[in-house]
C-alpha cells in the first residue's frame, strides 16, 4: 500500500505508545493484510496501521485524499464491523501520534479518548468569539420594531 519499506522503527514506537495506554498488542501474522498490529484491552479491540510521513499534515485536508491507499486497505480488512480500525500518523519532525478512526463512510481524527488517557495535541481549538463589555447593555430601539416610546423608528436619528 505504501511506497518503500515498512516503517519498522515507527511500528515499534507505536507499540510502546499502545502499551502506555494500557493495551496489549499482537503483530500482524498475515503479511497480505494491510495493517501492522492488533491492540486489545478487556473492553476494546482495534486494528492499527502505522504511517510515517515526511511532510506536515494539513489541518484542513481530508484524510481520504491524503492517504487513499491506507484508508481503502483498512476498510477492506476481513474483520467484523465492531472491530475498530485506526490509522496512526506521525510526521518525521514530530514525536506525537495522530489517531484516526477509519469507518466505512468517513475518517475522523480522535481528539480525546478518556479510557486511553489520549489527548491529541493537534486538535484545532475553537477560538472564543469576542467578549462584550461587562455590565448592562442598553438597546436604543430597533429599525424593525416599534420602540417602547411609541415613536416611529424611521423618525429616530441615525448614529
Amino acid at each position: 500500500m505504501t511506497r518503500g519499506k515498512k516503517p519498522s522503527a515507527a511500528v515499534t514506537e507505536a507499540e510502546k505508545f499502545a502499551e502506555r495506554m494500557g493495551y496489549h498488542w499482537i503483530e500482524n501474522p498475515e503479511p497480505d493484510l494491510p495493517f501492522d498490529f492488533l491492540i486489545y484491552k478487556p473492553d476494546s479491540i482495534r486494528v492499527v496501521k502505522v504511517r510515517l510521513t515526511r511532510n506536515l499534515i494539513d489541518p484542513e485536508g481530508f484524510y481520504e485524499k491524503m492517504f487513499p491507499d491506507d484508508v481503502v486497505g483498512m476498510r477492506s480488512l476481513p474483520f467484523p464491523p465492531f472491530i475498530i480500525r485506526e490509522l496512526w500518523l506521525r510526521t518525521r519532525g514530530e514525536r506525537v501520534w495522530r489517531r484516526l478512526e477509519v469507518t466505512p463512510i468517513s475518517v475522523g481524527e480522535i481528539e480525546w479518548w478518556g479510557p486511553d488517557k489520549y489527548v491529541n495535541p493537534h486538535v484545532r481549538k475553537e477560538e472564543p468569539g469576542p467578549v462584550g463589555p461587562p455590565g448592562k447593555f442598553i438597546v436604543i430601539g430597533s429599525r424593525n420594531t416599534r420602540p417602547l416610546s411609541g415613536k416611529d423608528p424611521k423618525q429616530m436619528p441615525r448614529k
